[in-house]
């Protein structure tokens, strides 16, 4: 006997089931605190219009930019010359750091505030 489970994305502000294709998740953050909501195309459109005033009168102050994308996954503070700065001071002043991999946060603290 064979058990098949269906999901069905339902639209969070209407009730309605969303069919493949005619909507999406949809993440958003306000006062610190990110949201989530389901919502068919239409609504999506809606909720879109209704934000855009607001986010063209805003600065962006984090998040990925629409047209970039950043393929190496977590932001570099300062490139790989940093890095191989840090583990040279590290070693000069005696302090243990592998030559390869993360460096620890305290190791670069200690090099930021030399």
């Amino acid at each position: 006997m064979a058990k098949q489970t269906l999901v069905q994305l339902v639209d969070d502000f209407s009730g309605d089931p969303i069919e493949d294709g005619a909507g999406r998740t949809v993440r958003f953050a306000f006062d610190g605190a990110e949201y989530e909501i389901d919502l068919t195309n239409s609504h999506i459109e809606e909720f879109s219009n209704t934000l855009e005033q607001y986010i063209r009168a805003s600065r962006r102050v984090s998040g990925r930019k629409a047209a970039t994308r950043n393929s190496g996954g977590a932001k570099k503070s300062g490139g790989s010359n940093d890095t191989a700065a840090i583990r040279e001071w590290a070693e000069a002043n005696g302090i243990p750091v592998a030559t390869r991999g993360r460096i620890s946060a305290d190791i670069v603290e200690q090099y930021r505030n030399r």
